[in-house]
């Protein structure tokens, strides 16, 4: 027959433990407790366990007293234990030897409550590191953002200042030969030489990028410019993107339109509507054409802006009657550092 165990035999297998450990009954009375929890608990305290809910409270609301610090939960492995705070609570504290301490309230029924201590240093150090490599890095990636949005800046402005100056010449060569047939009263005889050298002038602002991202910028006012220069007006309706990206093709859907309108429906006005639903754009660009259009053959300008969007997710789709509409859908998320809806 074995023999039970002993009160004494209890207690020495308990003090063995190398961690602090105590056992209560609900109201805080002490039913068994440790060496080692008595000892931390000491060293926090100034005395040793007495009562194990007063004890708890007094760890709850500790204040550094020089033998060691109360540690916040935030450097710390988040807790994944679905149990309720009231019946699991946590506490860190680090002592004046450098050791980190994790003290863990537990009911164990609906009689016994459970206190126990265990080191964690090692984890604590190596979360430690993890943090400080966490912030290391998202500084990094912030710096590099910042590099490449500055670098894709500064090519996108070289490229608007060379299509400027390509097409500040072509207006030029347009003038001076304009000029000369005028002069020369030679300006019927050219009149098809000069339409065309005109109309490819004007095609060629729909190669200046768009890569602003404030609507009400030099952006627009050079759209709008161009527009009263072919003798068209451009009325906007609605919030425009915010986004780069899909600013970027609002503007170049109106610039195609714009040519479009003006060039075969002999347009004096478009109108550029913008809607918003919880993931896109929904935007309608219709002019007052006098032109009828049943069909419509897409060109080398429609079916390169036909690509460009839909490379991005976006659409297009084009609508005939008395004047030809082109409705242009463009999600939200076409960049994730500029989501372009409402939050």
């Amino acid at each position: 027959m074995k023999k039970k165990p002993s009160a004494k035999m209890i207690k020495k297998a308990i003090d063995s433990y190398p961690g602090g450990i105590c056992f209560s009954a609900l109201d805080g009375r002490v039913i068994l407790v440790n060496e080692k929890m008595n000892k931390l608990i000491l060293e926090l305290t100034g005395h040793t366990i007495l009562n194990a809910k007063v004890a708890w409270e007094e760890l709850k609301t500790f204040a550094n007293n020089g033998k060691a610090e109360k540690l916040t939960q935030s450097w710390l492995p988040k807790d994944t234990n679905n149990e309720n705070e009231s019946t699991h609570q946590q506490l860190f504290f680090r002592f004046s030897d450098s050791s980190v301490w994790r003290f863990e309230l537990r009911f164990l029924d609906s009689n016994t409550l459970q206190i126990e201590a265990a080191e964690i240093t090692g984890l604590y150090r190596l979360n430690e590191e993890l943090y400080e490599n966490t912030i290391r890095l998202q500084e990094m990636q912030k710096r590099q953002k910042a590099l490449l949005d500055s670098i894709v800046e500064v090519n996108l402005n070289k490229e608007i200042l060379a299509a400027k100056m390509h097409i500040h010449d072509e207006l030029g060569h347009c003038l001076l030969a304009t000029t000369k047939a005028i002069t020369e009263n030679s300006l019927a005889e050219n009149a098809d030489v000069l339409r065309d050298n005109w109309n490819s002038t004007i095609r060629d602002f729909s190669n200046i990028p768009t890569v602003l991202t404030v609507p009400d910028s030099a952006l627009q006012s050079e759209l709008l410019q161009v527009a009263e220069l072919i003798g068209c007006k451009v009325i906007f309706s609605g919030e425009q993107p915010k986004g780069r990206k899909a600013l970027q093709l609002l503007y170049a859907a109106i610039r195609e339109a714009l040519t479009n309108a003006v060039r075969h429906a002999d347009a004096t006005e478009l109108t550029v509507k913008i809607e918003q639903d919880k993931k896109r754009y929904h935007i309608e660009i219709s002019d007052n054409g006098s032109v009828s259009v049943s069909s419509i053959t897409e060109g080398n300008g429609l079916s390169a802006l036909r690509q460009r969007l839909e490379q991005e997710g976006a659409s297009l789709k084009m609508l005939c009657g008395n004047s030809v509409s082109l409705i242009v859908d463009i999600p939200f998320d076409l960049d994730d550092s500029q989501k372009g809806g409402r939050k």
